[in-house]
């Protein structure tokens, strides 16, 4: 089980596309309660036998609450769960280094190229969220991931262009949002951008080399079966709750709306499982892999914002398939190994983005 903690509505970014920013607004600052975090964790993980267990920090912006954060690892330690980072970056740096390393995963949003970044957050803060990252970098014991959202402005090309050589993952998302403005001067740019980045991925593959591009290296998992859905490729109303700070437990950050509980009286996993179910994909071809891709989408946006993430994914699909009879064949010379391929990291990222 994944508990995902909005640990604070605290963020000293306001980004244009964030989902929580328009909740922020004026509010006033608040933080979830530890203890009581703790227990419901603790109490549900035991009596349903999860294992492993994740403990996801999101926010706000968790490295604004670092002495929250090490009361909740401290008070889950019997469970020996594992630990994620969610974080903008700006406030890594040596001082919280003890702290950082004590997690599994640190994901550093780094969405877009510096130019659109700093539209978003504010200029020069791409600058220093990666000049905070390299400063310590070769001190982390976590495993990296650059999490890039695209907004239907971005080039996936531009936006990922040298994260593979400062991160141990790069994954990208495509954002999550109803408006429909700009959809096919995107799908176009998509499109080509798709060929530049698993051309690359690719070339690398050829000189023994593999490039952590979650997606690329989900769909080998997924196509070849070595990772079957049990639900959502996300985990939504099977195996992941998120903790909001009045002490709510929705099926997802995502979906503030679809509420299966509260950390008093705890979660109804069945009741998320039916949150987790749409049947817009039908028969589709490509459903096995994709699974639909995220379900916020089908529950709030219109048919054809919801065409549109599904011509995005097919895309993707139908390139990557192409070259998979090559990645076999690479695969059988052993030039790189399939557990190269298979990372791990993908079972807490989506893999279709």
């Amino acid at each position: 089980m994944e508990y995902s903690i909005m640990t604070t509505n605290r963020c000293n970014l306001r980004c244009s596309y964030c989902i929580n920013s328009a909740k922020r607004g004026k509010a006033p600052s608040l933080k979830a309660s530890a203890p009581k975090i703790i227990k419901h964790i603790t109490e549900d993980s035991q009596k349903n036998h999860y294992d492993p267990v994740i403990i996801t920090f999101y926010g706000g912006e968790p490295l604004l609450e670092t002495e929250f954060l090490r009361e909740i690892m401290d008070g889950t330690r019997k469970i020996n769960p594992g630990f994620h980072l969610f974080t903008n970056g700006t406030l890594l740096s040596e001082n919280n280094l003890p702290l950082l390393n004590k997690m599994n995963m640190i994901s550093i949003s780094m969405d877009a190229d510096s130019e659109i970044y700093d539209s978003t957050r504010g200029k020069g803060t791409h600058k220093k969220v990666m000049d905070n990252y390299l400063k310590i970098r070769k001190k982390l014991k976590a495993s990296t991931l650059a999490f890039v959202t695209l907004t239907l402005k971005s080039s996936l090309y531009r936006s990922i262009a040298g994260l593979t050589d400062h991160f141990d993952n790069v994954f990208w998302f495509l954002e999550n949002s109803g408006t429909e403005i700009g959809i096919e001067g995107f799908l176009k740019q998509y499109d080509s951008d798709l060929d530049r980045v698993l051309s690359r991925w690719m070339a690398n593959l050829r000189k023994g080399k593999v490039l952590n591009l979650v997606p690329f290296q989900g769909l080998y998992d997924v196509i070849m079966e070595k990772h079957v859905y049990s639900g959502l490729p996300c985990g939504i109303g099977e195996n992941y709750q998120a903790l909001a700070i009045d002490g709510s437990i929705y099926t997802c950050e995502d979906s503030y709306h679809n509420k299966i509980g509260d950390m008093d009286t705890g979660a109804d996993m069945e009741k998320a499982h039916q949150h987790g179910k749409f049947v817009i994909c039908g028969s589709c071809a490509v459903k096995r892999i994709c699974a639909g891709r995220c379900v916020v989408p089908h529950l709030n946006f219109s048919p054809a914002k919801v065409e549109f993430y599904c011509k995005c994914s097919k895309m993707l699909i139908e390139k990557f398939m192409s070259a998979l009879p090559e990645i076999k064949k690479i695969v059988s010379t052993g030039k790189i190994s399939e557990n190269q391929l298979m990372n791990r990291i993908t079972r807490f990222t989506d893999v279709i983005p």
